[in-house]
């Protein structure tokens, strides 16, 4: 790279991720030579793209946001769609990043160029058709792995001539005012959205796939004198926060299985879950909603008025298998029924990381090729991939808490691509950074074995294992742990080359490094009039 030039970022999507990354980055690190590509017409990601009556967070809010953007103004504990999009509107132009941000344009290919040490991005423009490329030095990926929809795996909806869709594109021409309406799927989307199709449809079939552990989902308004505290007591509001992260991290051990301590605590939530649904769901339905398989094992739904929702006389809730879809309806293993309006909630290509943009390493190989040699997704602490220089992956393979803040996790690993990569190489301590495979391979190869010991093992169908059965999705412990594993990177781990050779200095040591000369410099001053003139050299050196 030129000397003159400042080394180029780019941002593959704005959601959450990449609003931490680039906000980080302005804020705390001045950097600004960087562009947020956004394949959609707005930014916010999932928030953005999944509109759905009813759909909101099951994460207190004042821990599902950014600790540098606190929000005194959350309405209720747990924030609906609007609202989030809303703060993460506000957070994008709080912290300047939305001149950064080209939306409508999507990262079809990203090539590493060994000679030129540096990423040739192919992206094209959704609104004009053009495809143009561009070139940076460093190459992040902030795509979020909730967006892209699983494509419907029943044979004949293309012949259904009533209304389809899956959850995440909701059709809001449909108010579904005296329609027959099919829900297919059960989980925590169909759970949200469930309460506005029974209010509002004549008939109303649900089809179970598999059963769900819910649990109740107290969602009180935040009153005025709450929020007062929030604004004018900010110490109050962090504690507040600290509190909630907290508590909501010493979950971690629900969904462990290695000591009895853990299967006691799953043992006794259990019981509570299934005394809430037995209290609030018809009977006739508790021997198909109530699970066998332990708790946690699939995400676990707070429920938001859904099992009361189940009451209704026109709803019917059903396990039976839908073969295929027809003109008017759909055929089950056991009858056919005739429909107006289909709601696909049938969840995401989770498993496919990045998909469908195609990132070529120095072989030439697509991430997914290299993945299939390693026998599944995987990065070094979530975040590298051997082959793959100068990139690196917010909210990559094992880097999901599923107890916690996926907000927090995300900020952990920007700050982490800023330290090990994005600063190091702006002031030209290297030029590329690269983890070394074994690193990765023994990064790896410790966290598989310590998510075989955990509950998303124990038997039921979930979407954190790939189809061999590795869990390519979940972090394994608990999210402090996470912080402190990605605090400061470990340089042996990875090939550095080019730019001085220097290595940044450890925080610990830079502040060690001014308090001892702070108290010199108090020494001095009462021994010597010389005393700043040695203190200004010493900080120099």
């Amino acid at each position: 790279m030129s000397s003159k030039q400042d080394p180029r970022l780019i941002i593959i999507g704005c959601g959450v991720g990449g609003i931490a990354l680039a906000s980080k980055l302005r804020s705390e690190w001045g950097f600004e030579n960087f562009t947020i590509y956004e394949r959609e017409n707005g930014i916010g990601g999932t928030w953005y793209l999944n509109t759905y009556p009813g759909v909101g967070c099951d994460v207190d809010s004042h821990l599902y946001s950014f600790s540098f953007n606190p929000n005194p103004d959350w309405s209720k504990r747990f924030a609906e769609q609007k609202e989030i999009l809303h703060y993460l509107e506000d957070t994008v132009d709080k912290f300047k990043v939305r001149p950064h941000v080209r939306l409508g344009i999507e990262v079809v290919e990203a090539v590493w160029d060994t000679t030129k040490s540096l990423w040739r991005v192919t992206l094209h423009d959704l609104d004009t058709g053009l495809t143009f490329d561009k070139e940076a030095e460093m190459l992040v990926s902030c795509v979020g792995t909730i967006s892209i929809p699983k494509d419907c795996d029943i044979p004949g909806y293309e012949n259904f001539a009533g209304s389809i869709f899956h959850s995440a594109r909701w059709d809001h021409r449909n108010n579904m005012k005296g329609q027959k309406v099919a829900v297919i799927g059960n989980g925590c989307s169909a759970a949200q959205l469930m309460p506005y199709v029974v209010e509002n449809a004549a008939k109303v079939y649900q089809f179970q796939r598999s059963a769900q552990w819910i649990n109740e989902r107290p969602n009180k308004n935040f009153t005025a004198l709450q929020k007062w505290c929030l604004r004018y007591l900010p110490f109050w509001g962090r504690l507040y926060r600290f509190s909630l992260w907290k508590s909501t991290d010493s979950l971690h051990y629900l969904y462990t299985t290695d000591s009895a301590r853990a299967e006691k605590a799953r043992a006794d939530a259990t019981e509570h879950a299934r005394r809430y649904m037995e209290q609030t769901a018809p009977a006739k339905y508790h021997d198909i909603l109530i699970p066998s398989f332990p708790l946690g094992c699939k995400r676990r739904i707070f429920d938001p008025g859904y099992l009361e929702s189940l009451h209704a006389p026109h709803v019917e809730l059903s396990t039976e298998k839908v073969l295929e879809f027809h003109e008017n309806g759909l055929r089950t293993n056991k009858r056919e029924i005739d429909v107006d309006a289909v709601v696909l909630s049938t969840g995401f290509k989770i498993q496919e990381f990045l998909s469908p943009i195609k990132v070529r390493g120095v072989n030439g190989q697509t991430l997914n090729e290299h993945w299939k040699q390693t026998r599944g997704a995987q990065a070094y602490k979530a975040t590298f991939v051997s082959g793959f220089p100068n990139f690196g992956i917010v909210f990559g393979p094992n880097a999901f808490p599923a107890h916690n803040s996926v907000i927090y996790a995300n900020e952990t690993q920007a700050e982490y691509i800023i330290k090990s990569l994005i600063n190091p190489v702006v002031h030209r301590h290297f030029e590329v950074l690269e983890v070394k495979e074994a690193a990765e391979n023994q990064d790896a190869s410790f966290t598989q074995s310590k998510l075989k010991s955990m509950v998303w093992s124990s038997g039921c169908t979930n979407w954190n294992l790939d189809a061999s059965g590795r869990n390519t999705t979940n972090y394994h412990d608990n999210t402090w742990k996470f912080w402190q594993q990605l605090y400061w990177p470990v340089w042996k781990d990875f090939d550095l080359r080019g730019g001085t050779g220097t290595l940044p200095e450890h925080p610990v040591s830079r502040a060690w490094k001014a308090c001892c000369v702070g108290g010199l410099t108090v020494a001095l001053a009462y021994v010597a009039p010389w005393a700043p003139l040695v203190t200004k050299t010493l900080l120099q050196n």
